[in-house]
């Protein structure tokens, strides 16, 4: 600022100056002096016609700055507001595949989710505390999971280093409540208060995807049989102990259920 005001007075000063000169120089056309002091007077209005040009070339460069730097603090907001928003939104997802999977079965299906996009990840899982980074979660945009088991808090940052833009958003998440051995192992959980009409353990619900699932095991079923065991003589309590014991050798249990009077014997892996 300082440097274009001293540009351009000195330009006014010349140009104020060089008008006397040039008084002069047309007094001489009428004497015999020598010719130097034109000279010098061509001389001094060029020099002031390039400083003064100088001068509009600062103020144009100067606007040309400021223009463009207010597009790049314009860019940034953008950018971290949606940094903002997008951590919100991969936090919020992250807690909900925490409550229904569970910290490893969620950190598990969010690597495999972003390899599939074609994103390169890094975990590192140790001390209670998983770290999960994303590279190119999006343009210019990086990607980091942490989830402190020891406190149930997630955050997740979203940064953009091109742009100094980081943002992070964290909430404690719930963890899904642990299973009974019977759904666990068997894939179906049981009446706690109701037997069938001979007595017989009742099934309440059934987990998608399992053995018993396609096996076409249906609520409302009776549990016969547990390998040579009648489910008359069991309690779920008693059911669990079992399945626990046959879970700590790997063992393969058989199961009989009984659907509208028919029966049908599944082999399930432990």
């Amino acid at each position: 600022m300082y440097m274009k005001k001293y540009v351009r007075v000195t330009a006014l000063f010349l140009i104020f100056l060089i008008a006397p000169i040039q008084s002069a120089c047309a007094y001489t056309e009428h004497h015999s002096y020598s010719s130097s002091h034109t000279e010098v007077w061509v001389d001094a209005t060029g020099l002031a016609v390039l400083l003064a040009t100088l001068a509009a070339g600062n103020s144009n460069n100067d606007a040309e700055a400021a223009k463009q730097q207010a597009a790049y603090e314009q860019k940034v907001r953008e950018i971290r507001e949606h940094a903002k928003e997008s951590s919100r939104k991969e936090m919020e997802h992250a807690v909900d595949l925490i409550f229904e999977r569970g910290v490893p079965g969620a950190v598990e299906l969010l690597v495999k989710s972003w390899e599939g996009e074609g994103k390169k990840t890094f975990l590192d899982d140790r001390n209670g505390v998983a770290v999960l980074k994303v590279s190119g979660f999006e343009e210019n945009l990086r990607l980091e999971y942490t989830i402190r088991q020891e406190s149930k808090k997630i955050s997740v940052r979203v940064t953009a280093p091109d742009y100094s833009v980081s943002e992070e958003s964290s909430a404690y998440y719930k963890e899904p409540e642990p299973l009974p051995p019977s759904k666990s192992y068997l894939g179906f959980g049981l009446e706690e208060f109701s037997r069938d009409p001979q007595g017989r353990l009742l099934i309440k619900d059934v987990l998608k995807g399992t053995a018993v699932f396609y096996a076409g095991v249906l609520p409302g079923d009776s549990l016969v049989m547990i390998d040579t065991y009648d489910t008359k003589n069991f309690d779920i309590a008693r059911v669990d102990s079992y399945l626990q014991n046959r879970a700590e050798v790997k063992a393969k249990v058989k199961i009989t259920v009984s659907q509208k009077g028919e029966r049908k014997t599944i082999e399930i892996q432990l």
